[in-house]
Parts: C-alpha cells; sequence; structure tokens
C-alpha cells in the first residue's frame, strides 16, 4: 500500500533518485514524440500518393481520349470529305510514276 501511495504522490520525480526517472521519462517523451511524427509524415504521404495516383488516372484518361479523336481524324473517309468541303475532289486519273535514268 505504501509503494502505491508513493507512487500516487510522484514521489519517484520529487524524491532522492528522482534524477535518473526524469532523464527516463523524458527519452520515452522523445521517443512518444518521434513515434507521432513518424505517424504523420506516413500519413501525409499517402495523402499525396493517393493525389498523384488521381492526377495520372485522369492525364491517362485524357491520353486515350486524345489519341481516339486522332485515328477519327486520320481516318481517309474524314479526310476526303473534309477536303471535299474544301473544294479539293480525289483525281480521276491514277498517279503517273515517274522514273529517271542517268
Amino acid at each position: 500500500m505504501k509503494n502505491f501511495l508513493s507512487f500516487i504522490n510522484i514521489d519517484f520525480l520529487a524524491g532522492k533518485d528522482s534524477r535518473k526517472n526524469w532523464r527516463m521519462l523524458m527519452f520515452i517523451s522523445f521517443l512518444i514524440m518521434m513515434t507521432i511524427y513518424s505517424s504523420h509524415s506516413a500519413d501525409q504521404k499517402v495523402f499525396k500518393i493517393s493525389e498523384l495516383n488521381k492526377e495520372v488516372n485522369n492525364l491517362n484518361n485524357i491520353s486515350v481520349s486524345t489519341k481516339i479523336d486522332l485515328m477519327n481524324v486520320k481516318i481517309e473517309s474524314k479526310v476526303t470529305s473534309k477536303l471535299n468541303e474544301q473544294g479539293f475532289y480525289p483525281s480521276n486519273n491514277p498517279p503517273v510514276k515517274i522514273i529517271i535514268r542517268d
């Protein structure tokens, strides 16, 4: 019972050998603070990674839609229809191959 009462009265921090106890208490407090800091730092990195993954997915979607648009623009029928609107028509005569001999 005496030990319990001395613990309740915090005699271990105010007695003769309290210097050792204060050192240990400060060391444990330092370790606890480092653990909390490490945990917060890890949480911030997880949130940053999540945000960057969302941005990567968004940019990937934009890239895919741009590739699809480019493929649609390169289709021959679309090219000829756009050129017809501007007054260009396909040739009736096939192209002639020119051969140059030295």
